[in-house]
């Protein structure tokens, strides 16, 4: 039996336990699917090199059964980790509010610093969905569809959501359960 694990990297100010994280693990764990989503360190004055190390330390090894999520800051942390690791492809990346060669947070243009090989992390990937709302007030939703026209990865742009945290409401996320569930085969 096919075993996936799926690994959810939160962004900026965020933790295991907030937004839709707890949900998303609750909806998704099961005996063919292990969700690791790790605290990333300091998330209230994140650093680059130590996120880096730390999801590498996390990740360890992947292959066509694993699933990358990063959500805002997450995104972009899983972007530098695939360009400097040159991890064995995965089965998909996905990537909420994401941003990649600009920030609308001036903490946080180390992390957007660092050049991507955008070729290299598209044959990274078998699957790219990219995830944004039209009224995000965080990070722009321009910012999410440059990312994805970089990753020719799917662009879905929902009318609503903001930037999916729990602060305007949102603590659940079925539309990315659903894709999740689809990529595992658990439909």
């Amino acid at each position: 039996m096919k075993r996936y694990r799926v690994v959810v990297v939160h962004g900026y100010t965020a933790s295991s336990q907030a937004n839709w994280f707890p949900h998303f693990k609750d909806m998704l764990l099961s005996d063919t699917v292990d969700v690791i989503i790790p605290d990333m360190p300091d998330s209230d004055s994140p650093r680059c090199d130590v996120w880096h190390k730390y999801i590498e330390d996390v990740i360890k090894e992947t292959d066509e059964n694993t699933i990358l999520i990063g959500h805002s800051l997450g995104c972009i942390t899983l972007l530098n980790y695939i360009n400097t690791v040159r991890p064995n492809p995965v089965k998909a990346l996905v990537l909420v509010s994401g941003f990649s060669e600009n920030t609308p947070i001036p903490e946080l243009t180390e992390f957007v610093e660092p050049v991507l090989d955008y070729t290299f992390i598209k044959s990274a990937a078998d699957n790219i969905i990219s995830i944004s709302a039209v009224d995000d007030d965080i990070v722009p939703y321009e910012y999410s569809k440059e990312l994805a026209e970089r990753l020719d990865s799917s662009f879905i742009l929902l009318d609503s959501g903001k930037h999916f945290i729990e602060r305007d409401g949102f603590t659940e996320f079925n539309l990315l359960i659903d894709k999740v569930k689809s990529l595992t085969r658990q439909f």
